[in-house]
């Protein structure tokens, strides 16, 4: 790789590729047939029973959902931006957008310090290791970010609404509109996960920078790049295979997981076996978090998100990266 394409690829910012990675990724669904918007006509999709999968528990359908609807012992999250949210969501939510969730450094002073905030932030929103929380968005499979980080943190009860909030308006639920204060954490809460008792976390679920670098050449681990083919050739981590992160869903909305078997023969294909430790990343840790959402869905064990992602590898000049749409 040239000097000059080293650097080009070196400064291009998280949040013009992640917004350019949502852009492509945005056209490659049209011309599979996918519509972005829920305003949009769509055709009737049926979701995969959830039984189907490894681990059921981490998805709750539509009709389920509802029977839950105003259960106090639930907390409701949208992911979602501010002026998505006020255009609609399902009642009793509260809305949390991904860059709150953001971290780039992970070293360990870093990642001690993100956690701490992330601790306060979503016991803010509601969350507590005696409250469910399911986690929605309206359509962008996002609502895996909320969920890893309440996975790594050690709740035990999370879910992800499958189809988001279009599936919830296929199966007949309304959706409220206008902004929603935060609600203020109760005193008596127990907080989702305490960073002072490490016990509680589940550490296998955070790749750090330095697992990485020190696993370049290692058989038995594997990197996943969530993003388009587009920015994988411009530039990715040495020995990582590209599997764009609309594959995990079915291509027209609502955008239901698709079945377990198609899951494993889409990472078996490119060696993404259970056996291996999986390191999942994208740009800023936000796409790579539906890899990780799926491959935890489908039963592999040894999963960690590289949550500093693209963002954090290219702007460490003394590492490596490779260019073109080879690992």
């Amino acid at each position: 790789m040239k000097n000059d394409e080293v650097k080009q690829a070196r400064t291009i910012t998280r949040r013009e590729t992640f917004q350019r990675g949502l852009t492509l990724s945005a056209g490659l669904a049209l011309g599979a047939g996918i519509r972005p918007t829920a305003a949009q006509s769509t055709p009737v999709v049926t979701p995969v029973a959830a039984t189907d999968f490894a681990r059921p528990q981490a998805l709750i359908d539509a009709p389920t959902l509802m029977t839950l609807e105003g259960d106090p012992a639930r907390t409701m999250l949208a992911l979602m931006p501010a002026d998505e949210f006020a255009a609609g969501h399902i009642a009793g939510s509260v809305q949390v957008d991904w860059p709150a969730m953001e971290i780039t450094d992970t070293s360990d002073a870093s990642v001690a310090h993100w956690r701490e905030a992330m601790t306060r932030l979503l016991t803010g929103l509601g969350a507590s290791t005696v409250r469910a929380v399911v986690s929605c968005d309206g359509g962008s499979l996002f609502a895996t970010r909320p969920w890893w980080v309440l996975h790594y943190l050690g709740h035990t009860t999370v879910h992800v609404l499958n189809g988001g909030l279009p599936a919830w308006r296929a199966a007949g639920g309304e959706a409220e509109t206008g902004a929603v204060a935060t609600p203020t954490a109760s005193p008596t809460a127990t907080p989702i996960a305490n960073p002072l008792a490490p016990a509680t976390l589940r550490p296998e679920a955070l790749a750090p920078l330095d697992e990485i670098r020190t696993n370049l050449d290692d058989p038995n681990v594997v990197l996943v790049d969530a993003r388009t083919p587009e920015e994988y050739a411009e530039g990715h981590i040495p020995g990582a295979v590209n599997v764009n992160y609309p594959r995990n869903a079915q291509p027209d909305p609502p955008r239901f997981w698709r079945p377990q078997d198609e899951l494993r023969a889409i990472y078996a294909e490119v060696g993404v076996t259970p056996d291996k430790r999986v390191i999942p990343y994208c740009t800023t840790g936000v796409r790579s978090s539906v890899t990780f959402f799926s491959l935890h869905l489908i039963g592999y064990d040894n999963v960690g998100l590289y949550t500093g992602s693209w963002a954090e590898w290219s702007s460490h000049p003394d590492l490596p990266i490779t260019t073109g749409n080879a690992p």
